[in-house]
């Protein structure tokens, strides 16, 4: 099974909604190459948050560990928010939208069985070590993705891939290479070709491949 930590967004409204963002276009495309897959995050205590679970069905992604959050509303963008700086679209979104904690997630992996991949997408510090130290104990892979220009938080298991990607990330794009590569290694399956796809997708690699 794949976890994957993180923040996912929604675009559009009502039944056509879907799931956006880096976080999610991992978890959909992981899902879809036959990989049970289970989002750990958080959404709004509201509609938007009900059409994000929903979304997440859809693509066959499990929920059982995305909270709830009351505080904050879950992070809708529409089509042509692209540009993460802009106050308006994606920008906005995220600046709204809530905020991992470490004990939750750490919580949350304890909970779910046989993890044989756990992805981690533009979190905290504390939430990476969270997985790190999940990744030990249940001898796992880890992957981190981080943003454009991060450095990987120190610390990573020594067999840990970290990789550099833009959180606006259409179903399809890098996100889905990362995604497909997570299922290659959570199957068992040679990942050398997985791996090849990721780096022409894009995904920009600031430490060595897993072997």
């Amino acid at each position: 099974m794949i976890a994957v930590i993180g923040i996912p967004r929604l675009r559009g409204e009502a039944t056509d909604a879907d799931v956006a963002g880096l976080a999610a276009s991992i978890a959909a495309a992981a899902a879809a190459a036959d990989s049970r897959v289970e989002l750990v995050g958080k959404i709004g205590d509201d509609a938007a948050g009900d059409a994000a679970l929903l979304a997440l069905s859809r693509r066959g992604i499990g929920h059982v560990a995305t909270l709830r959050d009351p505080a904050r509303g879950t992070p809708v963008v529409q089509d042509g928010d692209d540009d993460p700086d802009d106050q308006t679209g994606a920008g906005a979104a995220a600046e709204r939208a809530p905020v991992l904690d470490a004990g939750d997630v750490g919580l949350a992996l304890r909970y779910l069985p046989e993890l044989g991949v756990i992805v981690t997408v533009h979190v905290a510090p504390e939430v990476v070590e969270e997985a790190a130290s999940a990744a030990g104990w249940a001898r796992t892979t880890l992957i981190v993705v981080v943003e454009p220009g991060a450095a990987p938080p120190e610390g990573l298991p020594p067999d840990a891939l970290a990789l550099a990607a833009d959180e606006v990330d259409e179903l399809g794009g890098v996100g889905a290479a990362i995604g497909r590569y997570a299922a290659a290694l959570d199957q068992g399956r040679p990942a050398d070709a997985a791996y090849a796809e990721l780096v022409a997708a894009g995904g920009s690699s600031v430490a060595d491949p897993i072997a």
